[in-house]
């Protein structure tokens, strides 16, 4: 543990006392949206909640899936998640 210390120490030497924050996801927006391996956004569909008896079953076959988001929205959404989760 003394090691992390001096570790620790030695760093805020070099920056002279600034010490860079890490980037935090939105935990919100990870929970809703993926992104995929070449930055797109895919969402789930809405009107799969509830009140399902009223919906044929390849509708709801169809909302089971996941949608790409349009490149408008997805670039507010990649800001949130700056990891990539």
């Amino acid at each position: 543990m003394a090691k992390s210390k001096a570790k620790i120490k030695a760093k805020v030497a070099k920056s002279k006392g600034k010490v860079s924050k890490a980037i935090k996801t939105k935990r919100a927006a990870a929970k809703r949206y993926k992104l995929t391996a070449t930055g797109l956004v895919k969402v789930p569909h809405v009107g799969k909640q509830h009140k399902a008896t009223s919906k044929n079953r390849s509708r709801k076959t169809r909302l089971k899936k996941l949608k790409i988001m349009r490149a408008e929205s997805s670039r507010l959404v990649s800001r949130c998640l700056p990891n990539g989760l």
